[in-house]
């Protein structure tokens, strides 16, 4: 979800691949972590901070779930941290079936392993699988996490040249905002830098330092503007503080949509003095941290532990200022911590406490990425059932989302009803392979579906669970668009998954649920 002027997606958190080019000493957890153009000024020094880290990346089909995609190579820059982990970013090693650390000067190569990851911050933590691992790190000193960086700051991005030269590109923070990294309605901080970057063949991870310090990885970098998007050191030093002690929680979110307050006649509307700070609680999310705290739609939320929000959602950050409230619970607070929040409701100042919790990814209805694992499909004489999710829709892109997959758009931005009848996740068909069962069904698509031989369908279990009965020899598969119901015959539709085994479309199963 985007933001706009009068709607801020606020997933006060949510729990990932680069928008447009990609690129210490761990602290302990807080109870108990390219480009184009012509290159800019720069020097060339040696580091022993950094390696360069292979992977090899191979994803499932999300339109034919059984299949994977073709394989493919990436290469970044990875950050030494104290115990011999490397820090990189999670876009480096997702989907990896294969991981490798090599030595930028001489070429030493040793497999690797991901210890801990989290798509919504794109971050993860390697380490070294093999016994030779000491000798490997011998030569190279953890590199440390400063969060002091502020606006005007000048900060470098390190690449690698073809003999391991460390090559310095100088930037200057610009400014300091909110957006999500790669997975949408996560919104998380981020540094925006100025100045030409030289290409290398580092592309999906690059750290950027000061002082000799970490202070963030690229995310992204638009040669055509000349602006970088780094992901900064205190997201890192986040993550790095819950991964210290073996139990990973992720970033915490309040779960809520929020509209600004900056029309006149709006604030009239809702009884606001010209003056007075709040934005509008325009959403609650089922499940998530404010439900539980008593926050309501139509609340006026005017402070979070005790910063003031005004009209736009925004609070005043003693570091860098004006800066998106979502940062007070993503970038300030952990999973467990108890929180404040002050609302306007009838007329009067509310107090609400509660605790921050984190939403995982599959307790959402549609999942909102989906990586390292397959979707989880049932094939029934032809028929494909998948579970909704943002990957699926996002792979027909803008201009493809038609019909029947703009109903699924539609239904994934607006989860409620859905929500409030107890599914857990949105089956739907998919996709009709052409077998003697499906004749007449094959230009469906896209359709959600409610219920199977008369079971409420709330997953894709329930699904497998209802076609192992029937009703006189028929399958009926209730849709909740045209033609609404399908059928059928058990006997064929059996006899056209054994055909569909290891045939043309090389299905080596007929589900997968795990």
């Amino acid at each position: 979800m985007k933001l706009s002027q009068t709607l801020l997606f606020l997933a006060l958190g949510a729990s990932t691949l680069p928008a447009q080019t990609p690129a210490s000493e761990a602290p302990q957890k807080k109870r108990a972590p390219a480009a184009e153009g012509s290159a800019a000024p720069q020097q060339v020094v040696q580091s022993n901070s950094l390696v360069r880290v292979n992977a090899t990346s191979q994803p499932y089909s999300l339109h034919l779930p059984w299949q994977k995609e073709s394989p493919s190579g990436r290469r970044g820059l990875g950050v030494v941290l104290a115990g011999n982990r490397v820090l990189v970013t999670a876009q480096m090693v997702a989907d990896a079936t294969y991981i490798e650390l090599e030595l930028p000067d001489k070429g030493q190569k040793i497999p690797a392993k991901v210890v801990a990851v989290d798509y919504e911050a794109n971050l993860a933590l390697l380490e070294a699988t093999s016994d030779k691992q000491k000798t490997f790190f011998a030569g190279l000193k953890p590199m440390a996490v400063d969060v002091s960086t502020r606006i005007g700051d000048n900060v470098d991005i390190l690449q690698t040249g073809r003999v391991g030269e460390l090559i310095k590109s100088e930037l200057k923070i610009g400014k300091v905002l909110t957006r999500h990294y790669n997975v949408e309605g996560s919104g998380f901080l981020v540094y925006e830098a100025n100045n030409i970057v030289r290409s290398e063949a580092n592309s999906f991870t690059l750290p950027v330092v000061k002082g000799g310090k970490l202070v963030g990885l690229l995310l992204s970098y638009d040669s055509k503007n000349q602006v970088t998007t780094i992901l900064p050191a205190p997201i890192i030093e986040h993550f790095l503080k819950d991964v210290a002690d073996g139990s990973y929680e992720g970033f915490p979110s309040l779960g809520m949509e929020l509209q600004a307050t900056l029309d006149e006649q709006f604030r009239e509307f809702l009884g606001l003095k010209p003056d007075a700070p709040g934005v509008l609680i325009s959403m609650i999310m089922k499940g998530g941290s404010a439900e539980k705290a008593g926050m309501k739609k139509g609340d006026i939320l005017v402070a979070i532990n005790g910063f003031a929000i005004d009209s736009r959602g925004d609070y005043r950050d003693p570091q860098f200022g004006a800066l998106s409230s979502s940062h007070l619970v993503r970038g300030r607070a952990y999973v467990g911590d108890k929180v404040e929040i002050k609302v306007i409701r009838d007329g009067k100042e509310v107090t609400l406490n509660g605790e921050l919790t984190r939403r995982k990814p599959d307790d959402y209805l549609v999942l909102p990425y989906l990586f390292d694992k397959g979707p989880r499909y049932v094939l029934m004489g032809g028929l494909l059932f998948q579970e909704l999710s943002r990957p699926y829709l996002d792979a027909f892109g803008e201009e493809r989302r038609g019909g029947a997959i703009l109903r699924l758009a539609h239904v994934a931005s607006h989860p409620e009803q859905y929500e409030e009848e107890g599914r857990k996740k949105l089956v739907f068909l998919s996709l009709v392979l052409p077998t003697p069962s499906a004749q007449g069904y094959d230009k469906l698509g896209g359709q959600v579906v409610n219920k199977v031989n008369g079971r409420t369908i709330h997953d894709l279990n329930d699904l497998a669970e209802a076609f192992k009965s029937s009703k006189d020899n028929m399958h009926v598969i209730e849709l909740n668009d045209f033609p609404h119901v399908l059928y059928l015959d058990t006997f064929n539709a059996e006899r056209d998954n054994m055909s569909l085994l290891g045939g043309a479309y090389r299905i080596g199963s007929l589900k997968r649920l795990e």
